[in-house]
């Protein structure tokens, strides 16, 4: 087991200096970079992240320590400032979702409404810093609500 451990550190930093671009690795070496937030009061945090610019947005994904733990974060604007999601007020800057267990699709919660707030947006070094809050209803039951609070992304790496 500590023979495993050791060989997958090692390739980790290996492949951090061959692949700069790859954000999941340059994320895992980066000791700055985070993504953590509450749900339903309960502190959860990505233990693995990947951040992608496509198409004039940026597309935020969590991994949480189980693996099968994700949340999504599609924001519609690359430029620093508040992007809300209010549906009553026609409203849609950004996208959200939370699963539970990726192997099931009776487990996605998807954002109603909320608020993202891209504060720093470094284009020399490809990070994307900022926080998020959303309220998110079951697909399968919109009834059974999920509170996402206190969402914080720092020094995400994106290509």
């Amino acid at each position: 087991m500590k023979k495993t451990t050791i060989v997958i550190i090692i390739s980790i930093f290996v492949f951090s200096f061959a692949c700069k671009k790859d954000s999941k690795i340059e994320d895992i070496v980066t000791p700055t970079a985070s993504m953590k937030c509450k749900i339903n009061g309960v502190a959860w945090s990505a233990a693995i992240r990947a951040t992608t610019l496509q198409s004039n947005k940026f597309i935020i994904n969590g991994t949480g320590s189980l693996g099968s733990d994700v949340i999504n974060v599609t924001i519609f604007g690359i430029t620093t400032g508040t992007y809300n999601l209010d549906p009553i007020n026609s409203q849609t800057q950004f996208s959200a979702s939370y699963t539970i267990d990726t192997q099931t699709t009776d487990s996605i919660y998807t954002a109603l409404n909320g608020m993202v707030i891209l504060s720093t947006v470094d284009t020399i070094n490809h990070k994307i810093s900022g926080t998020f809050l959303f309220t998110a209803g079951k697909v399968i039951n919109p009834l059974l609500i999920k509170e996402v609070s206190e969402g914080i992304f720092t020094d995400l790496s994106y290509q």
